[in-house]
């Protein structure tokens, strides 16, 4: 298909009848290239494209119904609606297909007239100059939807933002597989296998344990696809973590080599010297907080150590002292001269009044401790503090905590000793980049090994996984064969299932492996870095891309820039166009904006000109300025400005300029 002209008639932005645009290109002049500011109506041109073409099922929907039109009736040119204009919205598209080998121009004409606020739509069709019937028309449509459905006309367009954003998402595989299917037509074995799948379970209908059956063992089957695929991935992972970990060997030998011949000290005998240091330094942390916590606690009563023995002693005189007042409380004199008289009265002693007043005094005088003289009137907790702080001081050696200053001075020596032998090695630059180096690899190896130690423990996990849900999947089918081994319908559904899968499968691995070398020699032509990516590879199965060097090393996507993600995606989808001979016109929407000057000029000079006979290019004058321009001109057949006029309202269509630069026409 090659479009050859687009007129619009009040749609979007553009207003009245002259909003033409001619699309014409040839081998030499492959490229119509279409400038204009972001609102200028670029949008418009391309939503025509998929409408004139494809009607309601452009949004998706299988008949014309009332959001498409509302989405029609958005399209419209908002100025002729406002004059009440009710006809003369088209969209008319021509364009030349070949059909057994000879080129046929098709004019399509979908246009739409209001009438008291209803939109009708009316669709037409011309093969070389000859108006289509009703039933030509809806044959027409059939056939264009089965050789060029709507997603693979989508495919044709590639939005800047859209690829910006599969790219930052990391959803190339996704996309791949999509786009494949479409390209290389396997959605029709796919398809099949639907409806297989779909008759089958009707015959499973008249068993429900049949039904049962088959609804597991399309579980089955699908956790097994997963987990099949999850084991690629970490198989493919634990063989990088390998190289990489052989490469890292060999390299820290090589290093460990080269510090012994100058004369370094070997990783192994600088750690051992650190751990020392470690060790020492932990005991002088260990003596200091000994030291620390006695001159915090101790050392200010070790000081009064005298004055302390002398304040338990006169607590000691205090409690007996205590306990005379006591006695002395206590020991009333009524109550002991009645004691005393109770005594008597069987005897013949009789005590006089005085002889009971110096009984009483002579008995206090005996109780009264000597030299007794209250001082502090301590508490019976603040006595027990004394006596426990004062046994402590007198049992506490403070020679121990001298030795402990002495050893704290020589170890803080041998430190300085072994401080001196590292930094003595480390002060030389050449040993401190190797000892770094070093390091730097030997952490590297130790998260290679740790992780490395993870999938590996995943991957015998999975294979359990994988080995008891194969043998729940082998006594499932042989319980459906049971149920079914009368029907020779179902055996003939399970081999074209069978042979449809496994064509698949061979055309998918056929198929990447041919679009992985022609994006390798596409991708090596764009990138900066010649001959960066010697190899790629595109898994059949799980759609991720991997990129070998020359030395057979993957090279990670996380090392290429933005841009070069971008070059890549766009070379294995172009390589995917290739591959699948699909004569398409490719169309660039803002592609350009966010790749720097070499990659511009890459993709002008040799990317869009291999991109068949037909590209056009939306751009703004910040993608495409005057040097840019200037490379692009040679292979452009045509070249537009869009320029929005505020006033009028309208977008204005300039052909042969491009902004401020002209192109001239080429001979068409």
């Amino acid at each position: 298909m090659q479009i050859n002209k687009l007129i619009l008639r009040n749609i979007g932005a553009y207003y009245g009848d002259l909003n033409n645009f001619n699309f014409k290109t040839n081998a030499n002049h492959n490229v119509v290239l279409l400038g204009g500011k972001n609102g200028a109506g670029k949008t418009t041109i391309l939503e025509s494209l998929r409408i004139v073409l494809f009607g309601s099922m452009a949004y998706g929907y299988l008949t014309e119904n009332e959001p498409y039109f509302k989405k029609i009736r958005s399209l419209l040119n908002r100025k002729a609606l406002h004059e009440n204009t009710r006809d003369r919205y088209q969209i008319i598209l021509e364009y030349v297909s070949t059909e057994e080998f000879e080129p046929a121009t098709y004019s399509l004409v979908r246009s739409w007239t209001l009438k008291e606020n209803k939109i009708r739509e009316y669709f037409s069709v011309k093969k070389n100059d000859t108006h289509l019937n009703a039933q030509q028309i809806s044959d027409f449509q059939n056939k264009l939807r089965e050789e060029m459905p709507p997603r693979l006309f989508e495919l044709c367009l590639f939005d800047g933002e859209d690829i910006s954003r599969i790219v930052s998402e990391e959803k190339i595989p996704e996309y791949l597989q999509d786009a494949g299917k479409i390209l290389f037509n396997l959605d029709l074995f796919v398809n099949l296998e639907k409806d297989l799948l779909n008759y089958r379970q009707q015959y499973a209908q008249k068993n429900l344990d049949a039904s049962r059956e088959i609804e597991a063992q399309s579980l089955l089957k699908t956790e097994l696809l997963n987990l099949q695929n999850h084991l690629n991935a970490l198989k493919n992972e634990l063989n990088a973590y390998q190289d990489e970990t052989t490469e890292l060997t060999d390299l820290i030998k090589q290093d460990k080599k080269d510090f012994e011949i100058h004369g370094g000290l070997v990783q192994e005998k600088r750690q051992q010297l650190i751990q020392q240091v470690n060790e020492i330094e932990h005991r002088r942390k260990r003596n200091s907080d000994q030291i620390k916590a006695f001159i915090m606690s101790l050392l200010p009563f070790y000081i009064v150590r005298e004055t302390l023995s002398q304040v338990a002693e006169q607590i000691a005189v205090e409690k007996h002292y205590d306990s005379y007042e006591y006695v002395a409380a206590t020991l009333e004199k009524d109550h002991l001269f009645q004691l005393v008289k109770d005594l008597t009265q069987s005897s013949n002693f009789n005590f006089s009044d005085q002889q009971m007043e110096g009984f009483h005094s002579g008995l206090m005088d005996l109780l009264r401790p000597t030299n007794a003289g209250t001082l502090h009137r301590s508490s019976f907790e603040q006595q027990n503090e004394i006596y426990m702080m004062h046994k402590r001081i007198q049992s506490l050696d403070a020679q121990k905590y001298i030795e402990l200053f002495d050893e704290n001075a020589v170890l803080l020596e041998e430190s300085q000793e072994l401080r001196k032998a590292i930094d003595l090695n480390d002060t030389s630059s050449e040993f401190k980049e190797l000892l770094q180096r070093i390091e730097e690899r030997n952490r590297r190896l130790e998260q290679i090994r740790i992780q490395s130690e993870q999938n590996a423990a995943e991957v015998e996990e999975i294979n359990e996984q994988i080995k008891v849900k194969d043998a729940t999947l082998n006594k499932i089918n042989d319980k459906i064969r049971e149920y079914y081994k009368s029907e020779s319908s179902y055996v003939m559904t399970e081999k074209l299932l069978t042979v449809s899968q496994r064509f698949r499968e061979r055309q998918w691995h056929k198929k990447l492996n041919d679009v992985a070398k022609e994006a390798t020699k596409m991708i090596n032509i764009l990138l900066r870095k010649k001959d960066y990516i010697d190899r790629i590879k595109i898994d059949s199965s799980s759609f991720e891309v991997h990129l070998y060097n020359k030395q057979k090393q993957e090279v990670t996507k996380e090392r290429l820039s933005a841009g070069e993600k971008e070059m890549l995606m766009l070379t294995v989808i172009w390589a995917m166009f290739k591959v699948s001979e699909w004569k398409l016109p490719f169309v660039f929407d803002t592609l350009l904006g966010r790749l720097d000057q070499d990659h511009k000029k890459a993709l002008i000079e040799h990317f869009i000109p291999k991109c068949g006979d037909q590209v056009l290019i939306f751009t703004t004058d910040s993608e495409i300025a005057s040097e840019q321009f200037d490379m692009i001109k040679d292979i452009t057949s045509l070249c537009y400005t869009l320029e929005y006029n505020q006033f009028q309202e309208t977008a204005e269509i300039v052909r042969g300029r491009y902004f401020n630069m002209t192109k001239e026409t080429s001979p068409q």
